[in-house]
């Protein structure tokens, strides 16, 4: 049998291998840890901020007491009657806004923009520890007045706001800098108006400011910033051809003039699943459009609207929480829908809540009922009585909304409710 010696080189070569590849394990080890250290490095860090709401009666101020900058496009409220009521804002140590408390607590959500994924910023408890007295608040027009309807407790007061009320939008707090809530309207000599909490309003729109006149009838308006706008009422003219928008102590500002033209304005966000937000609204042949900033316009699927006294244009709303919007409206056929892009383009499938029940009037989206979750109000076919749908997307239950006595409400369809 024949020895090697240390200097033969066949004896070197397998202790040489076996180094050379325990090196290159523990380098791949070194790069494949160094990757996976840099992607975590590289991911969504959410922001931190010191939330907390504070007042002694509803509604509630949400306080931004320190902590980063939030983007209130990426912030989603559960527990409250509105979700999204920092949309379009930056909200920053020092501010604060508005909002209802529905639950026993309010949580802050906020949505990456890399990925989609949602972090809890803030579990608040709501002052006194319970939200059960603090409904949702409506607006509504009845024989020209206009008329707050305060779910909780069932109270409606009749506003005192000059002129007739012949069109509304949506209630805001960051319309006017007066801290409170405001609702546009269209009055009876077509002049966009705006009431604050105190009965004061202000004029922003009058049809000399416009090449036409103001659209009052069979038309709504929407609230919120557009395209980098200021917080904006926009409304549509009366030839169907222009939509505008106008912010308080400016001049209206045409935004697009479609080429089916324009009847009502839904509102602003995302209806199609790109992070980017778009303005919905009903053509002149009442058929529910989305416009991106880039002037594209794609037809909501499904989405022909019915109109009568009134138009069956609604409010927007995520009902599931996954940052995608659908409008609510009633169609031809009195049906109550929530319509939306489709899935082909990105967006939502267009759902029949109800049969034909409601109204050709326009509806909304609050928690009426205090359970936390939001219900669809519409004005019913049964002598214009207010009725909203609940367990939106399950059992979908038409339910009558009542006042403190457990009477019934009614309100025109021409209005509708918002």
């Amino acid at each position: 049998m024949r020895c090697l010696r240390p200097s033969d080189p066949r004896a070197v070569s397998p202790a040489v291998g076996v180094a050379l590849m325990l090196a290159i394990v523990v380098a791949l080890g070194v790069v494949i840890s160094g990757l996976v250290l840099g992607l975590a490095d590289s991911g969504p860090a959410s922001p931190e901020s010191r939330l907390a709401l504070q007042g002694d009666d509803c509604p509630v101020d949400l306080v931004h007491r320190q902590g980063d900058t939030l983007d209130g496009d990426r912030i989603r409220l559960q527990g409250t009657e509105h979700a999204t009521p920092l949309q379009d804002q930056r909200f920053e140590a020092g501010d604060s806004v508005t909002v209802r408390p529905t639950a026993d607590e309010v949580t802050v959500v906020w949505n990456s923009p890399d990925d989609g994924s949602t972090y809890v910023l803030s579990r608040l408890e709501p002052p006194g520890g319970s939200a059960t007295a603090c409904g949702g608040v409506l607006y509504a027009g009845d024989g020209g007045s206009l008329t707050s309807i305060d779910t909780g407790s069932g109270t409606l007061e009749t506003l005192s706001v000059p002129g007739s009320v012949d069109a509304l939008g949506p209630a805001t707090t960051n319309l006017l800098d007066d801290g409170g809530t405001d609702v546009p309207y269209v009055d009876g000599t077509d002049r966009v108006r705006v009431t604050g909490p105190d009965g004061s309003t202000t004029t922003l729109a009058t049809s000399g400011d416009i090449p036409g006149t103001i659209e009052g009838a069979k038309t709504r308006l929407a609230t919120g910033r557009w395209d980098g706008s200021d917080p904006s009422v926009l409304f549509v003219n009366e030839n169907h051809d222009t939509l505008y928008r106008v912010a308080e102590g400016g001049t209206p500002t045409a935004v697009a003039a479609p080429g089916d033209g324009t009847q009502a304005v839904v509102g602003i966000a995302d209806v199609d699943g790109d992070a980017a937000d778009e303005l919905v609204f009903a053509d002149g042949s009442q058929r529910l459009q989305a416009l991106d900033p880039d002037g594209t316009v794609t037809a909501l699927a499904d989405g022909q609207l019915g109109s009568n006294n009134g138009i069956g244009a609604g409010a927007l709303a995520d009902f599931d929480g996954d940052g995608i919007h659908r409008a609510v409206g009633v169609d031809g056929s009195n049906q109550v829908k929530l319509v939306g892009t489709g899935t082909a383009a990105g967006g939502e499938a267009t759902t029949t809540l109800t049969g034909g029940v409601a109204r050709k009037s326009p509806a909304t989206v609050a928690d009426v009922d205090g359970d936390g979750t939001p219900e669809v109000v519409f004005v019913s076919n049964d002598s214009e009585k207010l009725k909203y749908v609940d367990d939106v997307g399950g059992a979908n239950t038409v339910t009558l909304l009542t006042d403190a006595d457990g009477d019934p409400i009614q309100r025109s369809e021409e209005t509708g409710v918002v």
